[in-house]
């Protein structure tokens, strides 16, 4: 069966589902095919099998022979409001860089890469929780003490139970301590691993010479977490509040969003900056730096920069590999190999 990525796009839209159809019968007990879409973004878009396990969605990922990486010496032309906000980065933290030698520091260089097909999660989940019973008395007690709030943590002895609301369903969880490595075998035992830091680049950039996986440029009026301007202002004005300032009970209307869109292998992913996302070499993470850039409130551009395809910093993207998982920071999704 050819899984390559020039015949799955040269062939007819009945040719690729047939072939889609026909993979589906030598996948695991529990895949079912599901559908041949087709998703967009920026300029970048792709027909993508997709496969159902359970209550997860799975993308056919051909294979092929692609670059990966950031250009450095692409020309990077940057918009006024993003050399504006380098320059206040720059400034307030004495980076003596322009703001295209700091993205080519702290994103990889290109280099071409040979990837096998396979199979990924079309989205990530949190790692490190154990469902519990609601039934449990630090469970009854979380509910009773906070008994209108959507998500409540409460930490003990260096262990976590977490309380979450969702659609008149009440979920309880409790951390566990483990390491990359241990979730890793978990999945190996599976059948599944995480995808590579070449696979994962892959799959969120689809080999697009861009910095992010929708082009060049990113709003500087907020961070990725806040949906609009007005969001943002009213973020800062709560942290001033010290966190009484309330939400208004309107919202805020969403302005900007590709980073919450699927991607051209209709993925959603590196949507977080306070999401690390495990790959398969140990100690090592992408699309995110836990939220430090933005605690720190680095900047509007720099907060958006580890969300680009190619982001690798050390200090964000390596990771003491004997050191158990930040819980609620830590995401992965599951590979299944195509041999």
């Amino acid at each position: 069966m050819d899984l390559s990525s020039e015949y799955w796009n040269g062939v007819t839209p009945a040719e690729r589902e047939a072939l889609a159809r026909c993979l589906a019968k030598q996948l695991p007990s529990g895949f079912t095919f599901q559908a041949v879409r087709h998703f967009r973004l920026g300029e970048w878009q792709q027909h993508v099998a997709l496969y159902q396990k359970e209550n997860a969605t799975f993308a056919l990922i051909p294979s092929t022979e692609t670059l990966l990486g950031y250009d450095a010496d692409r020309p990077l032309e940057a918009n006024s409001d993003e050399h504006e906000s380098w320059q206040r980065t720059s400034d307030e933290y004495g980076i003596n860089k322009s703001i295209g030698e700091y993205v080519a520091e702290v994103t990889l260089r290109v280099r071409r890469v040979e990837l096998s097909p396979f199979l990924i999660e079309t989205a990530a989940g949190e790692l490190g929780w154990e469902p519990i019973g609601i039934d449990e008395p630090e469970v009854q007690s979380i509910l009773r003490e906070y008994p209108t709030q959507e998500q409540v943590e409460v930490s003990h002895g260096g262990a976590s139970t977490r309380v979450r609301r969702e659609q008149r369903e009440i979920i309880a969880e409790r951390s566990l301590s483990c390491t990359h490595a241990d979730l890793a075998a978990q999945l190996a035992k599976s059948g599944f691993r995480f995808p590579t830091s070449d696979e994962w680049e892959y799959v969120c950039g689809g080999g697009t010479p861009t910095l992010f996986r929708w082009g060049d440029h990113v709003p500087c009026d907020r961070y990725p977490t806040d949906i609009s301007p007005a969001e943002a202002a009213w973020r800062r004005q709560w942290i001033l509040s010290a966190g009484n300032l309330e939400r208004p009970a309107e919202g805020f209307a969403s302005d900007w969003d590709y980073h919450h869109q699927p991607n051209g292998f209709g993925l959603l992913i590196a949507s977080d900056p306070y999401k690390y996302e495990l790959v398969a070499e140990i100690g090592v993470s992408r699309g995110g730096d836990g939220g430090c850039t933005i605690c720190g409130g680095a900047g509007f551009f720099i907060g958006w920069l580890t969300l680009a395809t190619a982001y690798f910093e050390e200090h964000s993207c390596k990771h003491d590999p004997t050191e158990p998982i930040s819980h609620g920071y830590t995401v992965g999704r599951r590979v299944l190999e195509l041999r």
